[in-house]
């Protein structure tokens, strides 16, 4: 939090103890947006993330949360700066963080579908169920912060009927060992500690 209020005292971020979750109607979303584009130039990440927001229909008006304050905007970039030009390593990685933040709520939502792949292969059927990210978004830029994850694995995009060739097959030996037979007598065991 201090990192953030040095921020807010430079002009850099908006202040940073609000709660507001909700933009004013008169926020001035593209010229933000493209203050970063036209200042950072073409190769920087920031840039190239704004320059995609402003192309097509990428840009979406960030939603409406419960909160306003009426007193701040929820807390965002005031200023297009460089980040390296920021000395201090924790104000500026507070400062990407906001400015992510930022973007990733102009964006618009990252499409996908949760799905299962069935493999036959001989007479030997083998499937796998994870998720096919279409279309990232948001996720692009908000990265390492969030990722769309099932749980299960990202799988590649396939077609219905698709013929896949795999690049190399493994057979791997194994064994299984039986259980102990059950008695009705508790066996205890002894735990011995080491000390150095």
């Amino acid at each position: 939090m201090t990192a953030a209020e040095e921020l807010y005292q430079q002009g850099l971020i908006s202040y940073p103890r609000t709660e507001t979750e909700r933009f004013q109607p008169e926020f001035q979303h593209l010229q933000l947006i493209e203050s970063f584009r036209d200042l950072l130039g073409q190769g920087n990440e920031l840039a190239d993330y704004a320059s995609k927001l402003l192309t097509g229909n990428n840009f979406q008006t960030p939603k409406a949360g419960p909160n306003d304050d009426k007193a701040h905007p929820p807390i965002t970039p005031c200023r297009a700066v460089d980040p390296g030009t920021i000395g201090d390593p924790t104000q500026r990685s507070v400062y990407l963080l906001v400015v992510k933040h930022y973007f990733a709520c102009c964006s618009r939502d990252a499409l996908g579908k949760e799905t299962e792949i069935v493999v036959k292969l001989a007479s030997e059927e083998f499937s796998a169920k994870g998720l096919m990210i279409l279309e990232k978004n948001w996720l692009e830029i908000y990265a390492p912060w969030e990722r769309w994850n099932t749980g299960q694995g990202e799988l590649p995009s396939v077609q219905v009927g698709s013929r896949i060739f795999p690049s190399a097959l493994f057979m791997r030996e194994g064994s299984t060992t039986a259980p102990q037979p059950i008695s009705g007598k508790k066996k205890h065991k002894e735990n011995k500690w080491i000390s150095s």
